[in-house]
């Protein structure tokens, strides 16, 4: 897993706990900014993923014009910008303008029922 999420402003500690895993619905989305850092979770099959919630285009978050992120099969993260689709999955570009780009991935876990940010070493 790339480590490029560290380097943004604000970037959270391994073990820094973001949110109790009840308040991310089963093939939804949470965005939220610990410390000023942009954090896109995403809620698929039982798994949680992080990502960096700025898009490769123009390093907007993806939900700067609604929160309607996840498509209605859960496989696909879009810009609500300009409609660029990532893999909810991997993070990978799939559609339109996320061609050939790459959401940053954040490490994280549940632990007690809470999410938290793990090591680059446990992914």
């Amino acid at each position: 897993m790339s480590s490029a999420w560290k380097s943004y402003r604000g970037a959270p500690e391994e073990g820094a706990r973001i949110c109790p895993l009840s308040e991310i619905a089963e093939g939804g989305t949470k965005c939220l900014a610990p410390d000023g850092f942009p954090l896109l979770l995403v809620r698929r099959n039982g798994a949680v993923r992080g990502y960096v919630n700025a898009c490769p285009h123009q390093y907007l978050p993806l939900d700067h014009r609604g929160d309607r992120l996840i498509s209605a099969d859960g496989t696909i993260l879009r810009c609500t910008n300009h409609a660029a689709g990532f893999s909810a999955e991997t993070g990978k570009g799939v559609e339109g303008l996320g061609l050939g780009a790459c959401l940053d991935p954040v490490p994280v876990a549940v632990e007690d029922g809470v999410v938290v940010i793990r090591s680059d070493a446990a992914t």
